[in-house]
């Protein structure tokens, strides 16, 4: 069991560093890995949650009863590729890109603002970048073995993972959720901008 928890905690750790290392920010530390699991956690107007990832929620708790660590981030990541396999389409047919036609199509039916639209439309071109990247890194390759299971595919999390950290940094500051727990996690983030990665623990 314990090398169970440390496994899914450093794919979390993986997955952030990666995302702030291709921001080009200074140093990362590995307490980060507690701050990394943030792809349910939704602080921002422009990126709220939407009634079918509720709707993928109680799907996939019906099909995942998870116990551990590690089953509850499968949980996680198939909820992810439900969620962007939903009306919208944002998956590409081969579920390892984005249909961005179909994310610029949704962003404009979403938001009013044009602004908000262009910030949420390059995120979502940094994280499918960054998403891609993540993918051949060890860490990942196991949750992809386990995900197989349930007939999911990791990359939809990799990018709603990192659509939220950015939304969490990067939402104007008069639609960002001032909860404590929204404003907890963007402090942590902001704290691991400023210290070093430690992912050689997944070579």
């Amino acid at each position: 069991m314990r090398l169970q928890r440390v496994d899914v905690r450093a794919l979390w750790l993986l997955l952030f560093c990666g995302w702030a290392m291709a921001k080009s920010v200074p140093d990362l530390d590995e307490g980060c890995e507690l701050n990394s699991d943030t792809m349910h956690d939704f602080c921002c107007d422009l990126h709220d949650e939407s009634p079918h990832f509720s709707d993928c929620q109680m799907e996939w708790h019906e099909k995942i009863h998870y116990t551990t660590e590690q089953e509850e981030q499968t949980y996680m990541f198939c909820t992810a590729e439900c969620t962007f396999n939903g009306t919208d389409r944002f998956l590409g047919s081969n579920r390892q890109s984005l249909d961005l036609a179909a994310v610029r199509e949704h962003l404009e039916s979403e938001l009013a603002n044009d602004a908000d639209e262009e910030l949420m439309y390059r995120t979502y071109i940094q994280c499918d970048k960054h998403a891609l990247s993540l993918l051949p890194h060890k860490g990942v390759k196991s949750l992809a073995k386990r995900m197989a299971r349930f007939g999911c595919h990791p990359y939809a999390g990799l990018v709603m993972e990192c659509v939220a950290n950015e939304m969490i940094l990067n939402c104007p500051a008069k639609r960002f959720h001032q909860t404590p727990q929204c404003v907890e996690t963007r402090n942590q983030l902001r704290q691991c901008q400023q210290l070093v990665p430690q992912v050689q623990i997944l070579k």
